[in-house]
């Protein structure tokens, strides 16, 4: 998880207040994300497998959101959520694509595929908009339609050049579409929403790190010093940005934050070319300039919408 902005949270973000705050949050959530692929990367090279890597995120995340929950004095609203079948049924929905962006999301950056990531966080907030409109019957304009035409232009564009990768953007951006999909059909809190789907998971969690404890394949209390400390930070890794991405949305109005959210797609994508070389073709710069003026239109056309209501 990177991780874009899930629409549908519990209330519609207030007035904002302290708007120098709120970009400070946003941006704090949204660069943590961005650079998120540097500490998945140091795991890998301590030779921690992917599925390892994913348990010990479910574990750590799920005892820091209680731990959090309980300090900021949210217990009851948390066991309110739990007390809920539909909340309940929809959030256990919602942990499947968070643990299946997260599992595609850590595969592509140990394979080298980091681009692929930046692509499909970039496409997510398009996709996004499509399954309002399809699933929820959401208004779109016109121009909002040749935005997602663009986009689906620089798709193809890698598509038809054969690019195996961008079925990795697609998987990403799909699965974290159904993820907001859902959770803005049953609007919950993001921290208790969270906590409860990493509950959902923990079971499981906890089962395959109990096996490779119990074979003697666990990194955990065999690995060196740094490789446990890298685990310990799969809690704070995943929970800090959306701590930070709340804080933001409270203060902030939509269209802020939808413009925000690209640092963490744009931050991926300089470390897949500078820092780590992966190879950025023709077709690359052809898809991401049709993808980049998408959103440039629609980030426009959606500034221009909340300006008139203000």
């Amino acid at each position: 998880m990177t991780e874009s902005a899930i629409p549908g949270q519990s209330a519609t973000p207030a007035k904002p207040t302290l708007p120098w705050a709120g970009i400070g949050f946003g941006l704090g959530g949204y660069f943590i994300w961005g650079i998120s692929p540097l500490y998945f990367k140091a795991v890998g090279a301590a030779g921690v497998p992917l599925l390892e890597l994913n348990a010990h995120r479910v574990l750590w995340s799920c005892l820091l959101c209680l731990a959090i929950l309980l300090v900021i004095g949210k217990r009851k609203e948390w066991l309110a959520v739990l007390r809920n079948p539909r909340l309940r049924k929809a959030l256990a929905a919602t942990a499947v694509f968070l643990l299946s962006n997260w599992l595609v999301f850590v595969w592509a950056i140990d394979r080298g595929q980091v681009i692929a990531c930046s692509l499909g966080y970039y496409i997510n907030p398009l996709f996004t908009v499509l399954l309002g409109r399809l699933v929820l019957k959401e208004r779109m304009t016109a121009v909002q339609w040749g935005a997602f035409g663009l986009a689906a232009a620089g798709v193809a564009v890698l598509i038809g050049n054969a690019d195996s990768a961008i079925w990795l953007s697609l998987i990403i951006a799909v699965s974290w579409g159904f993820y907001a999909l859902i959770r803005k059909s049953f609007p919950v809190d993001s921290l208790i929403g969270l906590t409860v789907e990493t509950m959902v998971l923990l079971p499981f969690a906890l089962a395959y790190l109990g096996w490779l404890v119990w074979s003697g394949q666990g990194a955990f209390g065999s690995a060196d010093g740094w490789t446990h400390a890298l685990l310990l930070l799969a809690g704070p890794v995943t929970t800090a940005p959306l701590v930070l991405f709340a804080a933001g949305w409270r203060r902030l109005r939509v269209a802020t934050m939808s413009l925000l959210q690209y640092l963490s797609p744009t931050l991926q994508f300089l470390l897949a070319v500078l820092l780590w070389n992966e190879t950025f073709t023709g077709a690359h710069a052809v898809a991401f300039a049709f993808i980049w003026a998408a959103l440039i239109v629609y980030s426009w056309t959606s500034w221009q919408a909340v300006r008139r209501a203000a």
